[in-house]
């Protein structure tokens, strides 16, 4: 009897911990372990009718085969397994999107049997489909088991505990809705993907293993992406989503040892757009280690997801703003042979929400006296304790990004009346590189601090002069030990190899001048939505080319660059046996560039969204006296209209409608939303009259574009004695004859698409 109790009471006190443990707060690493070791527990047949189910634009087609059910994870139904015969059918809703589908699969609809399905889905409603079947126990065998790891490896860091961010934002709120991911086994190693994400603005994401070189690795890359069908059918304007939390202001304190260790608090005050949230999710670069976190100095707990900070608010249901305060360190910072120190994160140096909403930043910097910072925001005071420097720093706006730099800089000024330029310069590493450099036959320039600053000066007043005036007191510009530039509210990181002054093609100008020109475009006028990020990127590239060719009264190199920017694009993956994939549309943002399409973002949205600027530019300009006023003042108002918000491609076209005086809907529709670029034939013949004039006519035929493909294209008419007229025409039809005004005498050369004026080539012929 006695042990009769004995094994009762312990069985109730299991019972009593298996019951609590139950109850136990979901934490992250719990719910991602359960995640990722989803295993099959039990199974059923598949149906002589099959099963059929749509998701949106896609529909799953199952004919026969064997289903299979898993354990709950964090107490909900979420996994099915299908393993027979099957067919998956896909249409994009939009031209766009066709078309993007058709670059990966040269078709716009796709059609493709699979042999295995799993679904994942944070709807308690999705099991649905397989609710009347029967299940019998199974247990998964080691080719399951490794099939199983296979398709969660698409979404799992198993080394970080991190599983895919939207099914964990989902089970650790508690959201029931309709996000739902397939992983669609059409081929053993190269399956596709379909997500439909509530969280995202646009729901629907078709996506395809990534491909690098001539190995595989798991990650998924977007082949389309688009909004809800239940959006496209209504008329109402689409809203972003909107976020779950705002942040006013950051608060930053930064330790910097001798040996460049950091130790770091991060005071943010957040404000909850929903009193529903359980958890806050911030970034935070990898490498660096959260010691503590507070909310309202009450500790809180926390864990790490690779560069994901989950932070579990400790009042949830409040919508009462609160202090969220983070302790971190580690390396953030690598410093090389040469003395220059490089920041290994820019962006996520400090915990960090989202990227796309603006704060004021305080940032406070205590480092060694051997190294001068350099920060966003206005410099408010400088202290020194004994090997110590501390500085602050304030934004006196909100601003989206905040950064800084470090190093054994010396500091030169350059100012006019008005403006002044800071430039940063590690005087001994370039000594020293420079010395490199020499032994290979490679000489630098010398005086680059001096050319730096001039050349930035110089772009400011541009810009001011032509776009419109922006608070800018100071622009501080720094190196970095790396190829690429980054502009930040006042601040410029440039690589160390525009400060070495090796660019002899005017490279290094148009790196200066793009990067202060984000100060104007990215900065000043914000961009909504990936797809609109040409306004920044494009906007500034062509801005610095103009600068150029102002500032250095340099036609040839502004031509020379234009037509370079224009074989690239015309030329895109064309190999000497057959060609590459083609390139994507400006409105794809980062989407134009993939594993299989490398290159495509810088080349697309940089150099495409400027010749976009340039023809615009040159359907402006009057031919009479060149005068470019109403090209000047279109951007100025643009600039003005929009600084300090957030524009999309559709802002900017109206704004373009009002000064081109016409609907721009069919240019826009065909070098931003479009890929066709036409090639045109052009020939003509004089005829000399009997009044002695002579009389012109002009052939040009269109090819490689729709038909309904218009563009206004300017002549050159070269006389005698260096006189010459130039007037514009419209192009709309695949074979267009026009006879130009009378001539007084036969034109020694006529000049189609003068001044480079319209993306497109040119071959000239004699008239038949």
């Amino acid at each position: 009897m006695k042990h009769i109790i004995l094994v009762l009471f312990w069985f109730l006190q299991l019972t009593k911990l298996t019951l609590s443990q139950s109850n136990l707060p979901l934490t992250y690493v719990s719910v991602s372990k359960e995640f990722i070791n989803l295993k099959p527990i039990q199974s059923s047949v598949i149906p002589d009718e099959g099963i059929m189910f749509k998701r949106d634009a896609a529909l799953f087609d199952i004919k026969k085969g064997r289903v299979f059910k898993f354990p709950a994870v964090a107490g909900r139904d979420c996994a099915v397994l299908f393993k027979g015969e099957g067919e998956f059918i896909f249409t994009p809703p939009t031209d766009v999107e066709k078309n993007q589908l058709k670059r990966f699969y040269n078709k716009e609809t796709l059609r493709e049997k699979f042999t295995t399905l799993f679904i994942l889905f944070a709807d308690s409603n999705e099991t649905s489909i397989i609710n009347d079947l029967e299940f019998s126990t199974f247990s998964a065998d080691i080719e399951t088991k490794r099939e199983m790891e296979f398709i969660i490896d698409f979404i799992s860091d198993m080394d970080y505990n991190y599983f895919d961010t939207d099914f964990m934002r989902a089970f650790l709120e508690g959201d029931n809705n309709e996000l739902f991911y397939a992983h669609i086994g059409v081929d053993k190693y190269e399956p596709i993907f379909l997500k439909i994400s509530p969280y995202d603005d646009e729901e629907i994401s078709l996506l395809k293993r990534r491909k690098t070189g001539y190995s595989t690795y798991r990650l998924h890359e977007i082949v389309n992406k688009f909004y809800r069908a239940a959006k496209y059918s209504s008329n109402r304007p689409v809203k972003l989503k909107a976020a779950d939390y705002g942040i006013e202001n950051y608060k930053i304190n930064v330790n910097l040892s001798k040996s460049l260790n950091l130790s770091a608090n991060c005071e943010a005050l957040v404000y909850p757009e929903s009193g529903n949230r359980n958890w806050v999710e911030l970034y935070l670069y990898h490498e660096l280690v959260v010691d503590s976190v507070y909310i309202n100095n009450e500790p809180s707990h926390f864990e790490r997801a690779g560069s994901q900070l989950w932070i579990k608010r400790n009042e949830v249901g409040s919508t009462a703003p609160f202090i969220l305060k983070t302790f971190y360190s580690g390396k953030l910072l690598e410093k090389d042979e040469f003395g220059w120190v490089g920041l290994k994160s820019s962006l996520y140096w400090y915990p960090k929400y989202g990227n796309r909403s603006r704060s004021f930043y305080d940032i406070t910097f205590s480092t060694h006296k051997n190294y001068k910072i350099v920060s966003v925001g206005e410099l408010l005071s400088t202290e020194e304790h004994g090997e110590l420097i501390t500085t602050r720093w304030m934004s006196k706006l909100p601003i989206r990004n905040a950064s800084f730099n470090i190093g054994s800089f010396e500091t030169h000024e350059f100012a006019d009346e008005k403006n002044k330029v800071n430039v940063f310069i590690s005087e001994a590493a370039h000594k020293k590189i420079s010395s490199l450099l020499a032994g290979a036959g490679i000489l630098s320039s010398s005086n680059m601090r001096e050319k730096i600053g001039a050349d930035i000066l110089a772009s400011i007043q541009f810009y001011q002069n032509v776009f419109g005036k922006i608070p800018l007191k100071e622009l501080n510009v720094t190196s970095i030990p790396y190829s690429h530039a980054e502009a930040f509210p006042g601040m410029v990181h440039l690589s160390w190899i525009n400060y070495q002054g090796v660019n002899f093609d005017k490279s290094g100008e148009l790196m200066r001048a793009h990067e202060v020109a984000h100060q104007w475009w990215g900065i000043g006028v914000d961009f909504e939505t990936y797809h609109d990020q040409w306004l920044s990127e494009g906007f500034s590239e062509y801005s610095a080319l103009w600068f150029v060719q102002t500032a250095f009264n340099d036609n040839k190199s502004f031509f020379t660059i234009l037509d370079n920017w224009k074989e690239l694009i015309l030329n895109n993956r064309k190999y000497l046996f057959g060609s590459g994939q083609e390139a994507g549309p400006v409105w794809l943002g980062y989407r134009t560039q993939s594993s299989e399409t490398k290159g495509d973002y810088d080349l697309i949205i940089y150099k495409k969204g400027a010749w976009v600027l340039h023809m615009l530019r040159n359907m402006l300009i009057d031919l009479n006296n060149m005068n470019e006023d109403k090209f000047k003042k279109m951007l100025s108002d643009y600039f003005k209209s929009f600084y300090g918000k957030k524009a999309t491609t559709d802002d900017f076209k109206k704004v373009v409608d009002r000064y081109m005086a016409q609907d721009m809907s069919w240019f826009f529709n065909q070098y931003v939303y479009g890929t066709d670029i036409p090639k045109y034939r052009f020939s003509y013949k004089s005829e000399k009259m009997d009044d002695g004039q002579y009389k012109v006519t002009c052939r040009i035929v269109q090819e490689d574009i729709p038909d309904n493909f218009k563009m206004y294209v300017p002549l050159k008419i070269v006389l005698k004695n260096d006189r010459f007229a130039r007037l514009r025409i419209e192009v709309k039809e695949k074979d267009t004859v026009i006879i130009l005004p009378p001539l007084p005498e036969k034109p020694e050369e006529i000049i189609f698409n003068d001044l480079n004026s319209v993306l497109c080539t040119v071959n000239y012929e004699k008239w038949k």
